[in-house]
């Protein structure tokens, strides 16, 4: 017994003669007749009652047109399924990423994303890590990038980028000539007051450890989980925050904001990718965005650092997730 079996059976079934059934299958009549014959010698039960105007289902017929037609959807709604997964179909994708990473990869991505898969239903969030991972968990996001933050918590995390981070100050007057190769070491940041996501978001945890790992007593002057609001506090001169300045480029170098490396030692952050757990995951939508992102890599670690100093990053990310901060930080000295 097969599923052509099954639908030969089930159409007959329903339409209450072979004639008709030969006509909705476009199969000639002898072509049922048989399937039907060799599923009545197969079973060891006749199926359908032949009379002069049609057939009509045996109690056995009955039991199988219903427990037929739950198989038939069962294998349809697997194919279905499977379908989805394959890299040359996108029904649809949900994508979620932190504000400065969308700043630099969300336009070009789109545009690839729309360009392969034009009739997709797509969607964007962008948000703190914190949120990301709890849409993700829930099955509102298919894939996510997040900080690689201590102690987040989801089993296949990817490391696909690791960007220096730097200290983003109000320019308050503007500069003629805005300064992109600036640093800052690490003891100057103690007296400066800074504003930062929550200590659930991933920014904050990675600023967190690699200020504990290196004995910094960091001031945070007031909490702002909302990327823009953050930047509002920045821009008011009340405080400095820590993100990486390619995320900032068109401000920086319009002299809104003034950018300064961290250094003795570097403070890194590395963005992961995860899929989701709980709903498919196209394996073509993960390799388009590992491509995007090393298409914009040069994007993501503007400006380039000073002298030799530029450390190498595609070793970083292939080091363990864990290790790589902290090889990061003993780079810059």
């Amino acid at each position: 017994m097969n599923v052509r079996d099954l639908e030969y059976f089930i159409s007959v079934a329903e339409c209450g003669s072979f004639s008709r059934a030969s006509v909705q299958l476009g199969r000639p009549q002898p072509v049922l007749s048989r399937h039907i014959r060799e599923l009545e010698t197969e079973l060891r039960v006749p199926l359908l009652y032949r009379n002069g105007r049609g057939v009509v289902m045996t109690q056995a017929g009955e039991r199988l047109k219903q427990l037929g037609a739950t198989i038939i959807r069962q294998i349809q709604e697997a194919q279905n399924q499977i379908r989805l997964l394959s890299p040359e179909h996108l029904d649809s994708a949900a994508i979620g990423m932190p504000a400065s990473v969308s700043a630099i990869l969300l336009p070009p991505l789109a545009r690839a994303l729309r360009d392969a898969h034009a009739n997709a239903e797509l969607r964007f969030l962008d948000g703190c890590n914190g949120d990301l991972l709890n849409s993700l968990n829930a099955g509102s996001l298919n894939v996510a990038l997040l900080y690689d933050a201590p102690g987040i918590a989801h089993p296949n995390l990817e490391a696909v980028l690791s960007q220096p981070l730097y200290l983003i100050e109000a320019c308050m007057g503007g500069l003629e000539t805005p300064e992109t190769e600036a640093t800052i070491e690490a003891a100057e940041l103690t007296s400066i007051p800074l504003v930062l996501p929550g200590k659930r978001h991933g920014l904050r945890q990675i600023v967190a450890a690699w200020a504990n790992r290196n004995a910094l007593d960091l001031t945070v002057q007031c909490e702002c989980d909302s990327y823009s609001s953050m930047l509002q506090v920045v821009s008011s001169g009340m405080a400095a925050t820590l993100l990486p300045a390619a995320s900032l480029k068109r401000e920086i170098l319009s002299g809104y904001f003034r950018c300064r490396l961290i250094t003795k030692p570097a403070l890194y952050r590395t963005i992961a990718l995860a899929a989701s757990q709980s709903r498919p995951v196209n394996a073509g939508l993960v390799t388009q965005i590992k491509k995007m992102i090393e298409t914009v890599q040069d994007d993501f670690l503007w400006p380039q650092l000073p002298g030799n100093t530029q450390p190498d990053i595609r070793a970083i990310q292939t080091s363990s997730l864990s290790g790589a901060l902290q090889a990061a930080e003993e780079i810059i000295l």
